[in-house]
C-alpha cells in the first residue's frame, strides 16, 4: 500500500508556515557555522544523524510491546519503555538540527511528523509512569503492566509508526537530508 497520496496534502499546507519559517530561522540562527550544527546534522558521517538516533528510541519501545503483547516480563518491558523515553531526546535534537535546513515544503511534512512523534513519545511516557506508579506500590518483583498501560504503548506504537511512514515521506518521496552529491553521482 503506497501512502504517498495521503502524504501530499501536508507538503501544500502553507498554514504551517507561520510556525516552521520563524522557527527555523532561529535555529538555523543558532545553529549556523558551529561545530555543533555539523555535529547534530551528521556532517562528518556524510548524512543526518536523526535516522540513526531514531532507531534507537524505536528499536526499545518496539521491544517493550513485543514482551507486552507475548505477555512476557512486564518489568523488562517498562525498563525499554524508560530507556525508550531516555534516548529520544537525541533523535529530537538532530531531527530538528536537520529540519531547520530543509525547504518549506519539506517543513511541512517535516512538522506533522515532529508532532505525530511528540504524540507517541506521550503516548509511550504515560505507560512508562503508569507501569512506574505500579512497580513501586507493588513488593512483587515481576509487576504485571495492566491493560491501560499495555494499551497506551500498543496505541504509542501505532502512532510512532505513521510518524515513522511520514519521516520515510520526507527522506524517500521528498528527498530530505538526501546529499546533492549521491543525487547527481546516481548514487
Amino acid at each position: 500500500m503506497d501512502l504517498t497520496a495521503l502524504f501530499r496534502p501536508f507538503e501544500k499546507a502553507s498554514l504551517l508556515d507561520r510556525v516552521s519559517d520563524p522557527v527555523a530561522a532561529r535555529l538555523r540562527s543558532v545553529l549556523s557555522d558551529t561545530p555543533v550544527d555539523g555535529l547534530l546534522r551528521g556532517t562528518f558521517v556524510g548524512h543526518p544523524m536523526h535516522p540513526i538516533m531514531a532507531y534507537s528510541s524505536v528499536g526499545l519501545w518496539s521491544s517493550a510491546v513485543f514482551l507486552d503483547v507475548t505477555g512476557r516480563s512486564p518489568d523488562a518491558a517498562r525498563t525499554l519503555l524508560g530507556a525508550g523515553l531516555v534516548t529520544a531526546p537525541t533523535a529530537l535534537v538532530t531531527g530538528w538540527a536537520t529540519w531547520s535546513t530543509l525547504t518549506r515544503e519539506q517543513r511541512r511534512v517535516g512538522l506533522v511528523h515532529a508532532s505525530t512523534n511528540a504524540v507517541a513519545i506521550g503516548l509511550f511516557a504515560a505507560s512508562y509512569k503508569r507501569r512506574a506508579a505500579a512497580a513501586a506500590a507493588s513488593t512483587e518483583v515481576e509487576t504485571a503492566a495492566d491493560a491501560t498501560a499495555k494499551a497506551l504503548a500498543l496505541a504509542g506504537f501505532a502512532v510512532a509508526g505513521l510518524g515513522g511512514a511520514l519521516g520515510g515521506h520526507l527522506g524517500y518521496n521528498m528527498g530530505a537530508g538526501v546529499s546533492t552529491r549521491a543525487v547527481a553521482a546516481g548514487v
